[in-house]
C-alpha cells in the first residue's frame, strides 16, 4: 500500500492518479476524502498532516509514502510512518534548500528532509526549481483588467509542470533504484514571468499587460497573507532567482518523457484565464 499525502494538491492528484493507473494499491490522505472525487478504486481516507493524532489508521498496512510538507510544519510524521512499518519516504522538498536555513522556506524543506532522514526510513528528495501553477495567483488581474503585475519580472527561472513533478515521484514510489536520490526537477526551459505572461496572451489570444513592482510595494502585499518572516523569504528567493536558473535533464532520466513547456500547460488550463474576461 502506498499512502498520498496532499492528495488533493496539484503534485498529489496526479501522484495518485499515475500509481493507480499503473495497478498500485493507494491510500489518499485528505481533510475531507468524501469530497475529493478520488478515481475508483482508490482509498480515501481521512487525516490532517498538523494532527499526529490522525496518522494510525491512515499508515495502517502503508510501506511507502509520499510527503508534501504543508505550511505550517509538523516534522513528527515521518518518525511515526516508520514506527508504523513504513520502508520509504518520497519527499516533495524544494531547490531553495541550496539557499540555507537562514531563509524561512528554505529552512522548513530542510526541517523536513532531516526528520525524513532521522526516522530511519529509505527516501527520495524532489526538489523542484519552481511551479508553473503559481501562474494561478495572476487569473484574477487576467480577467478582470487584462495584466500582470510582479516583481522580479525579467528573472528567469525553468519552472515546471506539477504532473512531470508528480511523474518523477510516482517513478521512486513504484520502482527500485531510487533510495537515497535527490531529484532536482526543472521545467524544459528558463522563463522570465515576462515571457510567462506573453505566452499566456498568445494561447488566449488577446494581450496581457505586463508591470514590474517595486519591492516593497510586493512585500505590503505578502504581508496581507503571511507572516512577515515568511514575506521576507520570497522575496530574498526571487532575488536569488538567478540561482536556480539551470535547465536539468533530471525529469527525462528518471521517466523517460520531456517535462512539458509551459505553453503546453497554458494550453491545458486556458480556462482558468478566460473564463471572466472583459470583452
Amino acid at each position: 500500500m502506498i499512502l498520498v499525502t496532499g492528495a488533493t494538491g496539484s503534485v498529489g492528484r496526479e501522484v495518485v492518479r499515475l500509481l493507480h493507473k499503473d495497478g498500485l494499491k493507494v491510500r489518499a490522505l485528505s481533510r475531507n476524502p468524501e469530497k475529493a472525487n478520488f478515481p475508483a478504486g482508490v482509498e480515501g481516507v481521512a487525516g490532517d498532516l498538523l494532527k499526529p493524532e490522525t496518522f494510525q489508521a491512515a499508515l495502517e498496512g502503508v510501506e511507502k509514502v509520499f510527503w508534501m510538507l504543508p505550511l505550517a510544519a509538523d516534522y513528527h510524521f515521518p518518525r511515526i510512518a516508520r514506527h508504523s512499518g513504513v520502508r520509504h519516504i518520497v519527499l516533495l522538498s524544494a531547490a531553495t534548500v541550496e539557499i540555507g536555513a537562514e531563509n524561512a522556506i528554505a529552512r522548513l524543506h530542510l526541517n523536513a528532509e532531516q526528520a525524513v532522514r532521522e526516522s530511519g526510513a529509505s527516501w527520495t528528495f524532489l526538489r523542484p526549481s519552481g511551479f508553473m501553477t503559481d501562474a494561478f495567483r495572476w487569473k484574477d488581474s487576467i480577467r478582470s483588467e487584462g495584466v500582470v503585475r510582479v516583481p522580479f519580472g525579467d528573472l528567469g527561472i525553468p519552472v515546471i509542470d506539477s504532473r512531470d513533478t508528480a511523474a518523477v515521484a510516482a517513478k521512486a514510489l513504484s520502482s527500485d533504484g531510487h533510495e537515497g536520490k535527490i531529484y532536482t526537477l526543472t521545467g524544459p526551459e528558463r522563463l522570465t514571468r515576462r515571457q510567462q505572461v506573453r505566452i499566456l496572451g498568445e494561447v488566449l489570444g488577446r494581450e496581457i499587460g505586463f508591470e514590474t513592482i517595486p519591492d516593497a510595494i510586493a512585500h505590503e502585499q505578502l504581508l496581507r497573507h503571511m507572516p512577515a518572516e515568511m514575506a521576507d523569504a520570497l522575496l530574498d528567493l526571487s532575488k536569488q532567482g538567478q540561482r536556480f536558473s539551470a535547465v536539468l535533464p533530471t525529469v527525462k532520466e528518471v521517466t523517460g518523457q520531456a517535462p512539458r513547456t509551459f505553453q503546453q500547460w497554458a494550453i491545458d488550463h486556458a480556462e482558468v484565464f478566460r473564463s471572466s474576461f472583459n470583452d
